[in-house]
């Protein structure tokens, strides 16, 4: 008897249908690599061929040798990429997954991802909607935009595979790409192949990876693109490195790796900053000239080093200064080097060739003509004229003259680690400075203590030029032997500074000064100068002879002359000063004087300000627990005392309600948006954001049960016998109190008119920064504060109206509320006269958006509340209309009487 048949498992029929669907896939995959990819064959993999490749190398250095972590291409197309100039520039990646060993010794199987970026549109300046950052009002910081889709535009990442041969150093691989085009539609499925040349053992004349990218599909959605980057890894320095000295000789330079071994790392930090060009030397020229020179800018785009302190590079030189260091850059001309680092002479000497153009592409780069010398180090002596972190010289080795164009960075390297303990200023304009110092009076005394050289700090300061129009931004480079960048010490000599402050009233300084502004009748741009001279702690006087270059030529006749205020000071404006020419009025070089203003706080001001908002945060919260908590005392009134439901206001309740209401209008988006934001303890920032979170909620808590009393209060009200009478009351009110409203709306109309003109004459004259426009609701929500404080002029009137003896509020509701809103103008009272306001304050208490804030409202206003707090108590002793003539209140009684009787 035959076995009885059993019916297939379907898991087994799906696992045959996967593979009978894979097989025509891996068939066509190996078809489309052998179409196009004809002079690099497959091969079969190695069983665990995943292990290493020639010379037993194991997968991660195998990965890493074909690893190409940025470049540069061209072609493609705008519609898929954008425009090919472009900042930032376009780019690519392409990143290994996978190498695998095959059958063929010189094959390698290799999986990767190759990502092609397009660059973006140069922005319009001052177009806030293309900022690369927007500013948080709630946090009150600058946070970088976010994209508003997915991915960026112009990119396209493809997944490919194919091989790679050692011998020829070719790669071959094919694959599809999505992503989206430069106009943001999605593109899927692009066919493509990948060639890409590695130069093998890569060296000065051979330093690039080439390569290309085509479409194949049919027709091609995009156009060929060419790839070029500088070599990641295989690179094979000269046998001897060595280059000629500096032709200025050797210049004393900073230790940088004083006591610690050479770091590659470490070095290329040192290096990027941005070096600037100096041509004013006349001896300059022919080299300039030899070299094809006239860019005012030098970039280390790329640096890459061995472990015995050889060291290559690729030079860029440009006119902009936005040059990106992540990026591989072309600029306007370009270099390529190759040198050591002198351990001993602590400099780097370098010997490179020109980067030419060889193709139609802008991606075909090769090496051209050589004999350049460049050197770099670090000076350990700064002086007015002189302030290089890092210098430089750039010379032709074939040119017997020996002259070189000089290169300096000014920018201490944000992730410099080494020691500055050599680092020496010398001060050649102090004498001078001094004479200017007696010259215009700056050794007078004043009252107060200023800023000195402990609170190094204050003595950087931003500025506006108040003729002109313009900002700038002022920091100390040196005070006495001490170093800062920007407001940090980077180092110093204490037994030196010392001794400078007790022997001497006057320490030397010296300055940095960036700014924005017009000189005369040059146009509106960037400017800096270069200030040293004396400042005296004792009077809060600076004196300086400044320097700054204009076109080709230095001028050094330039004084700079400021004042700051004590540190003890009740105004904002905490410097005042002057920048002018000491040339004649005929010289060409000679400028109007300069007028400068500082507005800001001190440091122990500004701690003093955190401290206020910290305390301000703390009294917003506990001021809103106490209201929500005076509401509860009165709906446990009005639970025990029924009757005094129908004789509360309802203009008063809807104006308290109104109250809560607004708020939580004007911040419900910042409600739920701060919940995902700082919401711990972060250096005392993130508390004071779970404060306003907490405040909010509370006041949410708080409003609906206002809203709770008031529907109680128009229930009750609403079944009451008397509800005609009490009716007719409640219009009375509303008669006399809208009136009253509406005369309020419209002065502050007046006066937000009259504020907007003032200001904007104050702006002319300060030439303060242009600000938003002061939006006339925001003073409409200022007087809202104002109809808030007098919440219980409505239930005042309809006890006069109705001469009711009836507790309608509670004590402690009435009083306590009275307090609340009467606390923020005592407090604006003790803030006004132990704080320093900023230019821009920030308030989280007893804000001005949220009430109407002076010396006068400050008393008008409580005693107002308090009155009416008063007269609440009286009217609920001895009745409503007991302030009125006692005819007319005893005919109020008798009407109550007879109505309580029928």
């Amino acid at each position: 008897m035959a076995p009885p048949r059993r019916d297939p498992n379907p898991n087994h029929l799906l696992l045959v249908a996967v593979l009978l669907l894979l097989v025509p896939a891996t068939v066509a995959a190996a078809a489309t690599y052998s179409d196009h990819c004809h002079g690099l064959p497959s091969a079969p993999d190695l069983a665990g061929g995943g292990g290493g490749g020639e010379g037993g190398a194991d997968p991660t250095s195998l990965r890493l040798s074909l690893q190409l972590n940025t470049g540069y291409f061209s072609g493609g197309g705008a519609r898929l990429f954008g425009p090919d100039l472009s900042i930032p520039p376009r780019s690519f990646s392409f990143l290994p997954s996978s190498v695998v060993r095959t059958t063929d010794a010189s094959l390698l199987h290799v999986s990767a991802t190759l990502t092609v970026s397009g660059g973006r549109r140069r922005r319009p300046p001052n177009d806030g909607r293309h900022l690369l950052v927007e500013y948080d009002g709630q946090a009150h910081r600058f946070r970088p935009r976010l994209p508003r889709f997915a991915g960026r535009r112009g990119s396209v990442t493809f997944g490919l595979e194919g091989y790679y041969s050692s011998a020829s150093g070719e790669l071959c691989m094919v694959g599809t790409g999505s992503g989206r085009a430069a106009d943001g539609t999605a593109v899927n499925l692009l066919s493509a192949v990948l060639r890409v040349r590695y130069p093998g053992r890569a060296n000065l004349t051979r330093p690039f990876v080439t390569g290309s990218l085509e479409s194949t599909d049919s027709p091609s959605f995009f156009e060929p693109v060419s790839l070029v980057t500088y070599a990641e890894e295989g690179y094979a320095y000269a046998e001897s490195a060595s280059c000629p000295p500096p032709p200025t000789g050797r210049l004393d330079a900073l230790q940088v790796f004083e006591g610690s071994k050479f770091s590659c790392a470490h070095l290329s930090s040192l290096f990027k900053a941005t070096f600037r060009l100096d041509y004013t030397n006349g001896s300059s020229e022919p080299t300039a000239s030899s070299l094809g020179l006239h860019q005012r800018f030098m970039f280390i785009n790329r640096m890459r080093c061995a472990d015995d302190g050889a060291v290559r590079a690729y030079v860029v030189f440009a006119n902009q200064t936005d040059v990106s260091a992540y990026y591989f850059m072309l600029g306007e001309k370009a270099m390529v080097v190759e040198g050591f680092w002198d351990e001993k002479r602590s400099r780097l000497c370098l010997k490179g060739c020109h980067v030419v153009n060889s193709g139609p592409s802008r991606a075909d780069l090769a090496v051209g003509e050589c004999g350049i010398g460049m050197s770099f180090w670090f000076p350990a002596v700064w002086s007015l004229q002189e302030r290089s972190f890092a210098a430089g010289l750039v010379w032709n080795t074939s040119l017997k003259s020996g002259e070189g164009i000089a290169a300096s960075s000014n920018t201490i390297a944000p992730y410099f680690r080494g020691s500055l303990s050599g680092l020496k200023y010398n001060y050649t304009k102090v004498d001078e400075a001094k004479k200017y110092y007696e010259k215009y009076g700056l050794n007078k005394k004043r009252k107060g203590k200023f800023p000195d050289s402990n609170s190094y700090r204050d003595l950087t300061f931003r500025f506006f030029l108040q003729k002109g129009g313009g900002s700038g931004y002022a920091s100390p480079v040196t005070i006495g032997s001490m170093l800062y960048d920007g407001n940090s010490l980077v180092d110093s000599d204490h037994s030196y500074h010392i001794m400078t402050e007790t022997n001497h009233r006057l320490l030397n300084v010296s300055y940095d000064i960036h700014y924005v502004g017009n000189w005369s009748l040059e146009t509106f741009r960037r400017q800096h100068i270069s200030a040293e001279g004396v400042y005296d702690a004792k009077t809060g006087s600076l004196c300086m002879i400044a320097c700054r270059v204009v076109n080709i030529s230095l001028d050094c006749e330039i004084l700079v002359t400021a004042q700051f205020s004590p540190l003890d000071t009740k105004v904002a404006q905490h410097v005042k000063g002057t920048i002018r020419s000491l040339r004649k009025k005929t010289d060409p070089l000679f400028f109007e004087p300069l007028d400068i203003a500082s507005y800001g706080l001190y440091i122990d001001k500004v701690d003093e300000s955190i401290w206020r908002m910290d305390l301000e945060s703390t009294m917003a919260l506990i001021s809103m627990t106490l209201s929500c908590l005076f509401i509860a005392v009165q709906l446990f009134h009005v639970k025990k005392v029924p009757e005094a439901l129908p004789a509360m206001s309802i203009a008063m309740l809807v104006v308290l309600s109104l109250g809560y209401m607004i708020p939580l209008m004007l911040n419900f988006e910042a409600l739920f948006k701060n919940s995902n934001k700082q919401t711990f303890p972060l250096s005392g920032g993130g508390w004071l954001e779970v404060n306003e979170v907490i405040v909010r909620i509370i006041t949410m808590v708080t409003f609906l049960m206002q809203l709770r009393l008031l529907q109680l209060a128009c229930s009750a009200r609403s079944m009451d016998v008397s509800k005609d009478q009490s009716w007719a009351a409640e219009k009375k009110v509303l008669w006399i109190c809208l009136p009253l409203y509406i005369i309020g709306a419209v002065a502050a109309w007046v006066v937000h008119m009259q504020f907007n003109n003032n200001r904007r004459m104050l702006r002319k004259v300060a030439r303060l920064p242009r600000v938003n426009r002061h939006a006339f609701w925001e003073d409409l929500v200022s007087y809202g504060g104002l109809i808030l404080d007098g919440f219980l002029l409505p239930q005042v009137i309809l006890n006069a109206c109705l001469g009711s003896k009836v507790k309608a509020l509670s004590p402690g509701f009435y009083i306590g509320s009275t307090m609340i809103r009467a606390l923020p103008h005592v407090y604006d009272v003790f803030r006004a006269k132990h704080f320093v306001p900023s230019l821009r304050p920030f308030y989280r208490y007893a804000n001005p958006r949220d009430d109407l804030f002076s010396l006068a409202w400050d008393i008008a206003i409580p005693c107002g509340a308090i009155l009416l707090s008063v007269l609440l108590f009286l009217q609920q002793r001895f009745g409503g209309a007991f302030f009125i003539c006692s005819k007319n209140r005893k005919a109020s009684e008798y009407e109550m009487v007879s109505t309580v009787s029928s």
